[in-house]
């Protein structure tokens, strides 16, 4: 009888261990599902963009042209590691594929300048044609942005906001000409570990 007890008691501590590994797996795929997917920041992106796009007032008040844009890099306010450069990269691309826009590329760089000197130093190109160093446009409004996070904890629910903003400033008057932002929302609750 006694070894019957000792064998019961194994027996629900082996169950008891099983159930706490299965719901700990479980807790943590309900962690990864909390966190900011890439579908998630090319969808809020693409709204973003769209809602830029869908807004021509600014560009009549600067008379209608397609104007320079320079664009810094979004800033990651949040707790975890994103590639904000690839981000970046994807607004401007989706702004200059609408063709309202026009973009400075802030990198020149020594080959730039060589091709420049080469064509004002090499005698065959037309010296009113040759471009040289000192001509290039320049940007007539800047967008910049910042991705944040807030964490609410409630009743063993966590929410995780995460909000996207976008400004469009005029360099030259420093209004800000057009601005939004979207928000995502993120559930995470905690589960209960026993037998």
């Amino acid at each position: 009888m006694k070894y019957l007890f000792i064998l019961l008691g194994l027996a629900c501590l082996a169950t008891g261990c099983a159930s706490t590994h299965a719901r700990e797996t479980q807790l943590d795929r309900q962690a990864r599902s909390a966190a900011l997917e890439p579908q998630d920041v090319r969808r809020t992106v693409e709204k973003m963009v769209d809602s830029m796009l869908a807004d021509g007032e600014f560009i009549r008040e600067i008379g209608g042209a397609r104007p320079v844009l320079d664009i810094a890099t979004v800033q990651n306010r949040t707790s975890m590691h994103l590639d904000m450069q690839s981000l970046t990269d994807s607004i401007r691309t989706k702004l200059l594929r609408s063709r309202k826009f026009r973009f400075m590329d802030r990198m020149t760089s020594a080959e730039d300048l060589q091709f420049m000197n080469d064509q004002a130093l090499n005698g065959l190109t037309d010296p009113k044609k040759a471009v040289r160093a000192g001509a290039q446009s320049a940007a007539q409004m800047y967008l910049y942005g910042a991705l944040t996070e807030m964490r609410q904890q409630v009743d063993g629910v966590t929410d995780r906001y995460f909000k996207f903003t976008l400004n469009l400033k005029d360099l030259r008057s420093g209004e800000l000409v057009w601005s939004d932002e979207q928000e995502i929302r993120k559930e995470q609750k905690r589960g209960v570990i026993g037998f």
